[in-house]
């Protein structure tokens, strides 16, 4: 079984791996989480520049043609790096489920292009207190003439407050509907949150907010399934560089602090706590591929995507966990870079659900399949 990526696609993950690694010094990282959470503006200039950020956009809308794999392999760099920009909920999470709609829908079209170009941002607002439901919303939309308007509560909007626009996700006489909302608007006010990994996320306010109707019922049900197992993987593979980043920093200090005379990586129970670690990330690794797999197939709903984030919850908790063991204090010390992937892999296992709510919707699928009459 081949598992290797096309030759482009190994482009893309290398021109990512520099461009992203020249920004991901922790000196810097440190300089720019002085004042908290932070948009790395600079950096996400880069990536426009370099066309990296819309690469899996159809040649149409200014990208270069790629797959869904392309903009995974993109995710796992970024958390090798763990670099504060909005690649996911922008390109993954949004753009690329909005790329159907662009066909028909000349707001969608204006849209996409500004983020091909780098003039707009567009994040989601699925999550509502209380509420973690994205196909089964509160928040409300109406018609009004020719447009909409939007009442109702999102919170955990990552970039919100420089997002240009919002995917939202609200009821209309009992069905799904989805649409846009612009955020220079007087509806939409945003209140910054605090989340695990430091990611700027806001509360965001929707009253009586003007917006443009992406799509409604069985159509927006479809998107949101395909935003939601997009991300899904995305997060995984972002995962799969950060486990493999936290082992390889256990291994390169393990290697270089002494006790006795030796270096701890000799000692028995160290070298296997780290050799648990590199197992751990093969098997979310391979996990990880079928997912992406599965999702770049046009397969949504595969039972691999809910796997593969039960994986990517136990695996981060495991191996955050030995790397911490075996820096001992030094692994908190906010002077040194380990902290940063803990953070992560925390948020990361959490986000769209734990591995035991993984666990439980893979068993109801399961259930339904197989024992229900």
């Amino acid at each position: 079984m081949d598992f290797s990526y096309s030759e482009s696609h190994g482009d893309i993950k290398n021109l990512a791996s520099e461009i992203l690694g020249d920004h991901a010094d922790p000196e810097r990282l440190k300089k720019l989480e002085a004042n908290g959470p932070y948009f790395d503006a600079e950096l996400w200039h880069k990536l426009v520049e370099s066309g990296i950020h819309s690469a899996s956009f159809p040649t149409a809308l200014g990208g270069m043609g790629m797959d869904y794999n392309a903009t995974t392999l993109v995710a796992e760099v970024i958390g090798q790096t763990v670099v504060s920009i909005p690649y996911i909920p922008c390109i993954i999470s949004t753009a690329m489920p909005l790329i159907n709609s662009a066909l028909n829908n000349k707001a969608v079209l204006n849209k996409l292009q500004g983020i091909t170009s780098g003039e707009q941002l567009i994040t989601t607002a699925f999550i509502e207190p209380g509420n973690e439901a994205p196909l089964d919303p509160r928040t409300e939309a109406s018609p009004q003439g020719d447009s909409w308007v939007v009442n109702g509560n999102k919170h955990c909007v990552p970039y919100a407050a420089d997002a240009s626009s919002l995917m939202v996700t609200a009821v209309n006489n009992g069905q799904l509907w989805v649409g846009l909302v612009d955020t220079q608007q007087n509806g939409v006010s945003c209140v910054a949150q605090r989340c695990t990994a430091n990611e700027p996320q806001y509360q965001v306010s929707l009253n009586q907010a003007t917006a443009t109707c992406v799509a409604e019922g069985d159509a927006a049900h479809a998107l949101i399934e395909q935003s939601v197992a997009m991300t899904s993987a995305a997060y995984c593979a972002m995962a799969v560089g950060c486990a493999d980043k936290m082992t390889r920093i256990s291994g390169e200090y393990t290697s270089q602090r002494e006790q006795f005379g030796v270096a701890i990586a000799t000692f028995q129970a160290v070298a296997h706590r780290l050799a648990d670690c590199y197992i751990d990330n093969e098997c979310l690794k391979i996990i990880t591929l079928k997912a992406t797999s599965d999702v770049n197939n046009g397969d949504y709903s595969n039972d691999s995507i809910l796997m593969a984030k039960a994986w990517c919850g136990d695996v981060l908790h495991r191996v955050s966990h030995a790397a911490q063991h075996v820096h001992g204090g030094m692994g908190i010390d906010r002077d040194y870079h380990l902290f940063r992937y803990c953070l992560w892999a925390k948020q990361l296992e959490l986000t769209l659900g734990n591995s035991k709510q993984q666990i439980a919707a893979l068993a109801d699928r399961i259930e339904a399949r197989y024992l229900t009459a």
